[in-house]
């Protein structure tokens, strides 16, 4: 397969090289990642201004954009055959329930996925470091073997936690949902300048306790595969409307 690698990390990051190392012997792997960190970017893209786009090797370009950015190009801009698929990460850190909607990890393989083309997010439970990136995505090689069976139908938009744990500790595979995550936001004043002031994101993240759910499931030791889609329609309240003789 022709593979597009990107990140939200950047493309001197730790997972990326693990993942680019572990599926190049078998494909022919192409990188393209922002040329820094670009964490929580969501699925912002450029629309009016030029991208700039370094050519750091052969297959390999450094983009001065978003996630999403770095997908377009690959798809569209000409410089690399068509690609199979899109594997976004390895992302230093996990990407569970609602960081789905603001991680640029999971938004590089939605933007594939927005054109037709394959894409999965890897991200492993760590906090910046680990000793298991190489792991992680070894998984990723061995995978692509089920998910060429699963993908015969269509085109796949999948999203992969990995336990930052030893393979032996690892407890199996599980398919799963996405769980529901609190945000406990909070701002601080880190400082002021006349009117102006300057504000800093803190707080924690909590993990709802859903049966079959990525978190649990992860937390559980389990690597975690959740099928996403992009319809966000609220089908419930359409079926709810209708069942009331309510129509447009």
């Amino acid at each position: 397969m022709n593979i597009l690698l990107t990140n939200d990390d950047g493309i001197n990051s730790e997972g990326l090289a693990a993942l680019c190392d572990a599926l190049s012997g078998r494909h022919e792997v192409y990188v393209i990642a922002p040329n820094g960190e670009r964490s929580a970017c969501s699925n912002a893209i450029t629309v009016r201004n030029d991208l700039g786009v370094e050519t750091l090797s052969e297959g390999r370009y450094a983009v001065d954009g978003f996630p999403a950015d770095c997908v377009n190009v690959g798809l569209h801009g000409g410089i690399i055959p068509a690609i199979d698929l899109v594997i976004s990460g390895i992302n230093h850190g996990p990407n569970l329930g609602d960081d789905v909607y603001f991680s640029g990890t999971t938004a590089g393989a939605r933007t594939a996925f927005i054109f037709g083309v394959s894409g999965i997010a890897l991200s492993l439970d760590c906090i910046g470091a680990s000793d298991y990136f190489g792991e992680a995505a070894e998984f990723m090689a061995a995978y692509l073997e089920a998910y060429q069976t699963l993908s015969e139908r269509g085109a796949l938009f999948l999203n992969i936690n990995y336990p930052d744990l030893p393979g032996g500790h690892i407890a199996g595979v599980r398919y799963t949902t996405l769980g529901k995550r609190r945000y406990r936001d909070s701002y601080s004043i880190s400082g002021r300048e006349g009117g102006a002031m300057r504000m800093r994101l803190e707080g924690r993240i909590e993990s709802d306790e859903l049966e079959g759910s990525d978190a649990v499931e992860l937390r559980n030791g389990y690597i975690s595969i959740t099928p996403l889609h992009l319809d966000c329609t609220d089908h419930a309240f359409i079926r709810r409307l209708s069942g009331q003789g309510v129509h447009g």
